[in-house]
């Protein structure tokens, strides 16, 4: 984005969050299947190597794989290359929404099921990803005001062009708890 104003969703602690909820619940076995190469795709993988660090998860590289945004048949092949590994993962964390659907599809074309065998969390906050079942973890992109601010950088640009910076802008985002993340903090289904 150099020379060029942006607003966009604050992808590094977007990331955190959800990474620091998927340990939280218990999860050590993390894969990110994340998009092509990109200022988004580079901020969200710092953030995700840079938070297992902190929390002192080694991150195994096979567990980190390249797909595209939006592309759930994609992210299903990743899905499937990820069950098939000798230790596969107990949470997959996917580029954004779509993609995850399509991982849920593979998770239960092996006979898996979300959460209890395989747990997921997506990026975006689709409106169907209140619907699905189980109803997606996921973060939350405020998408209303990101377009009010850019509508409002773009007319600062034309009828103000010399008192208008050209910046990058970052929209805060939330971490929507759905139940596609299984909380393996105990054991047998009671609390302690």
């Amino acid at each position: 984005f150099s020379n060029a104003a942006a607003v966009l969703s604050d992808n590094g602690d977007g990331m955190r969050q959800i990474v620091s909820y998927i340990i939280s619940m218990g999860h050590q076995r993390i894969a990110y299947i994340h998009g092509k190469d990109s200022s988004v795709t580079k901020e969200r993988l710092v953030s995700f190597y840079r938070t297992m660090e902190e929390y002192e998860i080694p991150v195994r590289e096979a567990y980190v794989l390249e797909a595209e945004y939006t592309d759930p048949v994609l992210a299903a092949e990743r899905t499937r290359e990820l069950l098939k590994l000798k230790n596969p993962p107990t949470c997959i964390i996917y580029t954004d929404d779509y993609a995850c659907i399509g991982g849920i599809g593979a998770i239960e074309e092996n006979g898996l099921a979300v959460p209890d065998d395989v747990s997921v969390a997506g990026y975006d906050g689709i409106p169907v990803g209140t619907i699905i079942k189980p109803k997606l973890t996921t973060i939350m992109q405020d998408t209303d005001q990101i377009g009010r601010c850019a509508a409002r950088k773009i007319v600062d640009l034309i009828e103000r062009p010399k008192t208008t910076t050209v910046d990058i802008q970052s929209i805060s985002v939330r971490l929507e708890k759905g139940q596609s993340v299984k909380d393996m903090t105990y054991r047998g289904g009671k609390r302690p």
